[in-house]
């Protein structure tokens, strides 16, 4: 994994404060131009929320940084990266902010580049080869996406590698100071998922599918699953699915993978969509829509399986088709399975036992 040291120049003297989280995740943003840097920082709790409006005034004040346990360092970009985004980005000096990344096998380093009050772009960063290739294959899909006709996504601006070993890849944005984070489904994400429905469907035998991929994936793995009590269920789903679909010409479309509030923004009455990490070209229609469902529901509601279900079976979930929802669930835990190489545990675990649950009361 790229470490700090690989990036950074720490006998500079512009300065920076690093702070964390509960989760253990940890931002690094400049004590300079700090209301543009915290655009990175996307929190959903009352604290987060107060440390990201008031931290820009406030910065100065030493107990204020105690509180939130805010290291102070100086530093800059190494002169390679630097002249390397100066030169994407068509300028003189970048400045930068610095999230170190979801803690899990495919933690990377993700920072947001600024010139005074405008956003620039974004680059990920990663001294790990599996990682490497997630950084490829959101670059190919960009590029796949913007020829068929997709909007509201980034551009692929650069994918390749350091002298020292670091992989990195770089994107435009649309990002903006006026940016709002929009946590609840609205018009704009029924465009946006309509619109990439209607630029990438195609017609493929189902075992030809993405999809068919990563559930047969699961079914091969199923002693990867961190715990037995579900494995039964899951292969219910899976069976039942393939019952239903092997066989047939079936429609599908490209599936963001991780279609989140964290990882979209208004602009006015335009939605702006990135991190295509997961995406995949042929996925049914409309899952996207319940991971959107799900994780606001279990990490900005704190919503149990049973509120959940409640949900469903409400009138504001009337939308919820129950088959799409368990071929959804059996995405997820695939991918996340996949993801851990068969070894989840701790931390990890807990999402599964979740998803386990819902797909229990679906099938």
């Amino acid at each position: 994994m790229t470490t700090l040291d690989n990036i950074l120049d720490f006998t500079g003297r512009e300065k920076f404060y690093r702070f964390g989280n509960a989760d253990g995740k940890y931002w690094i943003v400049p004590a300079r131009g700090m209301r543009t840097a915290l655009n990175l920082y996307q929190p959903s709790g009352i604290k987060g929320k107060m440390v990201k409006a008031l931290l820009p005034c406030l910065h100065w004040i030493a107990p204020v940084r105690k509180a939130i346990k805010a290291q102070t360092i100086n530093c800059r970009l190494c002169n390679e990266l630097h002249s390397l985004l100066c030169k994407l980005f068509g300028v003189q000096g970048i400045e930068f902010a610095i999230f170190e990344g979801t803690p899990s096998v495919h933690q990377k380093i993700t920072m947001q580049l600024s010139r005074g009050n405008r956003i620039l772009g974004y680059c990920k960063l990663t001294g790990s080869n599996d990682i490497k290739a997630l950084f490829e294959k959101e670059c190919n899909t960009l590029e796949r996406l913007c020829q068929c006709g997709v909007t509201g996504i980034p551009r692929a601006l650069y994918c390749g590698t350091l002298s020292g070993g670091t992989h990195i890849f770089v994107q435009s944005t649309g990002k903006s100071a006026s940016s709002k984070v929009i946590h609840e489904w609205g018009t704009m994400h029924d465009e946006f998922t309509r619109m990439l429905q209607e630029k990438t469907r195609v017609v493929l035998p189902f075992e030809k599918s993405d999809y068919y991929s990563t559930i047969a994936k699961l079914e091969q793995h199923l002693d990867w699953l961190p715990t037995n009590i579900y494995s039964d269920v899951v292969a219910k789903a899976i069976k039942s699915t393939k019952e239903k679909y092997c066989g047939k010409q079936t429609e599908f479309c490209a599936f963001h993978g991780d279609f989140t509030p964290w990882n979209m923004f208004a602009n006015g009455k335009e939605l702006f969509v990135f991190d295509f990490e997961y995406a995949a070209m042929s996925y049914p229609a409309g899952l996207d829509r319940y991971h959107f469902f799900t994780q606001t529901a279990v990490f900005e509601r704190h919503w149990s399986v049973d509120e959940i279900s409640t949900y469903m079976e409400s009138y504001a979930g009337r939308w919820i088709d129950k088959e799409l929802y368990a071929m959804y669930l059996l995405d997820v835990i695939s991918r996340f399975t996949m993801r851990e190489g068969g070894k989840v545990t701790g931390e990890a675990a807990k999402p599964f036992v979740l998803w386990g649950k819902l797909l229990e009361k679906l099938i």
